[in-house]
């Protein structure tokens, strides 16, 4: 079915597009649209093209006059063109594409230059996925109904092999609900239960995306957890975290661990660092779990959480900054600074943390706290970061390389060569400095590793 709504662009062509108009047909196409549909600016979305009527060789002459272009992700047929003084976006032509990888990674893909458009459409995922917009007529194109799915709010796949054909479809469908609040059509929800079990041949770093996805542009993650777990899919992607579930905690806690790690993910900011780490901070509960005088208590759990969150990360490929950082946060994430810490003790926790990680380790806790009812925790991490603040503005070292000295000072005052024993002089140097902030000069520090030489 062809819509007659008709979309503002909001701009005329630009010459690029209209370089490929004069030879074939060029349509806005997939996300694009369905953002577009939901409100959102074409400059705000990433953008989409199917060029049609021309070939793949004329296609890529004509954009090579108005900018960059590369042929990434060959599996897919997708030209990433940079015109001058604009975004990127991608180019493809109507094509057919099947999966031929054990791990879904590889696709053959078939290009027609003269397929119709709506069956290029057809061959998508979701209805809500599946429109173009005409750049030439300035119409809707939707064969599969998917403005009256986005209206009413429903997720409906396009045919009953889509996810046999690529079951990461089944993670896009979840990440979509969480978005954009979608309810997924009963006939989708079966198919989604038949082939669950495929999603374990599906690459990692694939895995990851759509998980980020849901992580950086949902509102509330949870809407897309709790399906997976209802599903039984999230047993299959994020094991751990299920095993959690029904894992009863102590009276500080009115939620199980599974529920607790949900709401406190919703509750950290959109970002990838404290989604993660709010969602994976408690998993060790469940292995640390023991009663005291008939209390639940999880001493060390988050020693134990941390290493689950990083045997997770590894597995789904993430990058190692990131990784180490969003398992910092948790490892860290018990502290508890009370008036009576003294401001030795607050550097040492600002100095294992990494100033660059304060705002996100305050940030989590506040999630956490809130999580749980406790409003409290804002007017605690009010007066946390105010002290924190003060600290940071002295001259304190709060890293190795703020010593006033450097191991070729130590090599020289010492007549030691470069090695392991220099850097153990350093940590003993750091350690002292952060107890003692006034002794980090370069006078205080040299004759400290005098005295250390002569001890030997």
């Amino acid at each position: 079915m062809n819509s007659h709504k008709k979309l503002d662009l909001g701009r005329g062509l630009h010459a690029w597009e209209a370089a490929l108009l004069d030879a074939g047909d060029l349509y806005l196409v997939g996300g694009t649209v369905r953002d577009m549909l939901l409100g959102a600016a074409i400059d705000s979305v990433d953008a989409d093209y199917l060029v049609t009527g021309i070939t793949l060789e004329d296609c890529i002459s004509r954009l090579e006059r108005f900018g960059a272009l590369s042929f990434v992700g060959k599996s897919f047929g997708v030209l990433k063109f940079t015109p001058r003084s604009e975004r990127t976006v991608d180019v493809s032509l109507p094509r057919t594409e099947f999966s031929t990888g054990p791990a879904h990674r590889d696709f053959e893909v078939r290009f027609d230059p003269h397929l119709a458009v709506e069956k290029d459409l057809e061959r998508r995922d979701y209805t809500i996925n599946s429109m173009a917009f005409d750049l030439r007529k300035r119409g809707l194109i939707d064969p599969l109904g998917g403005e009256r799915d986005l209206d009413a709010k429903v997720l409906r796949v396009n045919r009953s092999a889509s996810f046999i054909e690529d079951p990461l479809r089944i993670l896009r469908g979840v990440q979509f609900m969480a978005r954009f609040g979608l309810a997924v059509d009963e006939g989708t929800r079966d198919l989604m239960q038949r082939d669950r079990g495929l999603l374990g041949s599906v690459s990692p770093e694939r895995v990851r995306d759509e998980l980020n996805k849901m992580m950086r542009f949902a509102a509330t993650p949870s809407i897309g957890l709790l399906f997976m777990h209802d599903e039984g899919i999230l047993g299959i992607i994020l094991p751990e975290l299920e095993s959690t579930f029904g894992v009863e905690q102590n009276e500080f806690h009115p939620d199980d661990v599974f529920m607790h790690s949900l709401k406190s993910c919703d509750r950290a900011r959109a970002d990838l660092r404290l989604r993660w780490s709010a969602l994976l901070h408690d998993l060790g509960k469940k292995d640390m779990k023991q009663l005291v005088d008939g209390r639940a208590v999880f001493y060390r759990h988050e020693e134990r959480s941390a290493q689950i969150a990083d045997e997770i990360l590894e597995r789904l490929r993430f990058p190692n900054d990131l990784r180490r950082r969003i398992v910092s946060l948790i490892e860290n994430h018990m502290f508890n600074m009370t008036p009576d810490w003294s401001d030795a003790a607050v550097r040492r926790l600002v100095a294992r943390v990494g100033t660059e990680n304060i705002d996100d380790l305050l940030a989590l806790r506040e999630a956490d706290g809130l999580s749980r009812g406790e409003e409290r925790t804002l007017d605690e991490n009010r007066t946390i970061r105010e002290r924190i603040s003060r600290i940071l503005e002295s001259d304190a070292a709060f890293k190795i390389k703020d010593l006033a000295i450097m191991g070729e000072d130590v090599m020289k005052v010492l007549g030691m060569e470069e090695g392991p024993e220099v850097g153990a002089i350093l940590r003993k140097l750091f350690d002292i400095v952060l107890e003692h902030p006034e002794l980090n000069s370069r006078e205080s520090l040299i004759a400290l590793v005098g005295k250390m030489g002569t001890k030997k």
